[in-house]
């Protein structure tokens, strides 16, 4: 399966590192945790990036396409907190993959987009032990966000 990730062409000599997750944390994961997220087509991981980017400062950015397992935990929106789309409320939602963060059983965890909540975002443990043979990159291109978007 082809799951597709944009990403800071400042990072393009690691693309597959995790580190800003890590860092900084984010909604199914809290600091300390890196995992890479990835979107089931190359246009929900463009308005996943749109809705946390700055419009006065748009840095370049990669198109990474990646071929994963087809086998994934797939999350269902009624199985999570009625919370869960809220900015200010992720620590439900890290409560809810704690037990997939600390101890990476499967690769892949497949759950809705807070932005679009039919379309699937695949979060990828990279500290699973087949991380490095189980993941391929297929494709890692310029990718331009047209600033129509962004007004």
């Amino acid at each position: 399966m082809l799951v597709y990730r944009l990403y800071k062409s400042a990072y393009i000599n690691d693309p597959l590192s995790a580190e800003g997750a890590r860092r900084a944390g984010g909604r199914w994961n809290p600091k300390g945790v890196p995992i890479l997220y990835t979107s089931a087509t190359p246009e929900l991981a463009l308005l996943e990036i749109i809705a946390h980017l700055n419009p006065a400062f748009v840095p370049a950015f990669q198109l990474l396409v990646l071929e994963i397992p087809d086998g994934h935990r797939a999350v269902s929106i009624t199985d999570l907190p009625v919370d869960w789309q809220a900015e200010t409320e992720v620590e439900s939602v890290q409560a809810y993959l704690a037990d997939w963060l600390s101890t990476p059983n499967e690769l892949t965890v497949s759950v809705p987009s807070a932005i679009v909540s039919r379309s699937r975002n695949y979060l990828i443990h990279i500290l699973h032990p087949d991380f490095r043979t189980a993941v391929r990159i297929i494709e890692n291109i310029p990718f331009a966000i047209d600033t129509r978007l962004l007004s």
